[in-house]
């Protein structure tokens, strides 16, 4: 069989096939073994990256804005980080919701690990448009990290990242999304053969591909994901994408961040984001109340 995922303009074709007979005997499938918990832990994080992935693609787009708030020196526990966090969270939909009248789409998740480890509290989230200074202005503490996704349409690689960043207990949330997010939609499965060549829109742009073959069995699945174009629009043939146009909330065109006063970690432009990136310093954020 084979079924469609689609996530705004990135789209997943999956295929599997299990003959039932074989030289004219009828194929058993063998006793499943237990998975150890390593495996049934990277299996639940690629499960993961690829329902963020799917989330981010249909709901965000060129001009969201993808932040790392940080904490700055000083020991902090998660429940004061959490407790924080919450309250920049509430004013920032507060805010929203006055200048645009419309809720605020967002998905966040924890950050406890960096490229040697365990690592201090810090959160990840990715937004609807919105202005630095208004942000800086919000965060109680120094660390902002600021990036405008680009113009991808396909942000598995900032869901990677988010997801190999996030160090949660088994069974827990790996992300949280904001209530009322479009969904990916499921097509309804079709058979197909399983030597028949995969058909794919001629503007596809192909950014995984995976197959995979079982001699033994019979068992055969192929993936595939792939970008298409922006839709043109009707009459002049203008390319269109639902957020070519975003403004900052107020209604004011987005604006550059200042240049980032010290490194970042993490902050190297990783795949969906720009490589821009700035530290929300005391200056900045005294200049941002003014």
């Amino acid at each position: 069989m084979e079924y469609k995922i689609i996530s705004g303009r990135t789209e997943e074709i999956r295929r599997v096939w299990m003959p039932t007979k074989r030289g004219g005997q009828r194929v058993r499938r063998g006793t499943r073994a237990k998975k150890s918990s390593v495996r049934k832990i990277m299996r639940n994080e690629i499960n993961a990256v690829k329902s963020l992935a799917r989330t981010l693609n249909c709901n965000f787009g060129t001009g969201d804005v993808w932040l790392t708030l940080s904490f700055g020196e000083g020991e902090i526990s998660w429940e004061d980080a959490q407790a924080v966090f919450d309250r920049f969270l509430r004013k920032l939909r507060a805010l929203y919701r006055k200048e645009r009248g419309e809720n605020l789409k967002y998905v966040y998740s924890h950050g406890r690990k960096n490229e040697i480890g365990s690592a201090r509290p810090h959160f990840h989230i990715v937004l609807a448009a919105m202005d630095y200074e208004s942000i800086c202005a919000l965060w109680p503490e120094q660390g902002v990290t600021y990036r405008r996704l680009d113009g991808s349409g396909d942000y598995t690689g900032i869901a990677r990242y988010m997801i190999s960043n996030a160090k949660g207990e088994e069974g827990k949330k790996k992300f949280h999304p904001s209530r009322g997010l479009e969904k990916p939609v499921y097509t309804e499965p079709v058979p197909v053969c399983a030597h028949s060549r995969m058909k794919l829109p001629k503007d596809a742009s192909i950014r995984e591909q995976t197959e995979t073959r079982d001699e033994e069995s019979g068992f055969y699945s192929a993936y595939v994901r792939y970008v298409r174009k922006e839709k043109e629009r009707k009459g002049n043939g203008a390319r269109v994408s639902a957020r070519s146009d975003k403004t900052n909330v107020g209604g004011k065109p987005l604006r550059q961040p200042p240049a980032a006063t010290s490194p970042v970690r993490g902050g190297k432009g990783e795949e969906g984001g720009d490589a821009a990136t700035s530290l929300c310093t005391r200056e900045a954020k005294k200049e941002a109340k003014n």
